[in-house]
């Protein structure tokens, strides 16, 4: 099967919310006291709180909103029909999504 991301080949941390590959301090959240938050980017995550209120199934739209991009990234060519179950799946393994 092939992923989007992969924690394990990640060049750094991956955010827990959207998965974008947070390749730089600038990239994380920051925490309610200013501090860095590694767990989520700074698109996600504010002030000790998440930037939007949105469900999975939002938040997969919008990262398919950005699919050229990641495909030109990586070198994959997937249409959007194509990414989407893959998405899906690896989003709902991330901490915001994941179910107990």
């Amino acid at each position: 099967m092939i992923e989007f991301y992969s924690p394990l080949k990640a060049d750094g941390p991956i955010c827990q919310s959207c998965g974008m590959n947070m390749k730089s301090a600038e990239e994380f959240g920051t925490n309610a006291d200013g501090t860095p938050n590694e767990e989520y980017c700074h698109y996600c995550y504010q002030n000790g709180a998440f930037t939007r209120n949105v469900t999975m199934d939002e938040m997969l739209e919008t990262n398919l909103k950005y699919l050229d991009h990641w495909n030109a990234e990586t070198g994959n060519n997937f249409t959007v029909d194509e990414a989407r179950p893959i998405l899906c799946e690896f989003l709902s393994s991330l901490k915001r999504w994941k179910k107990d």
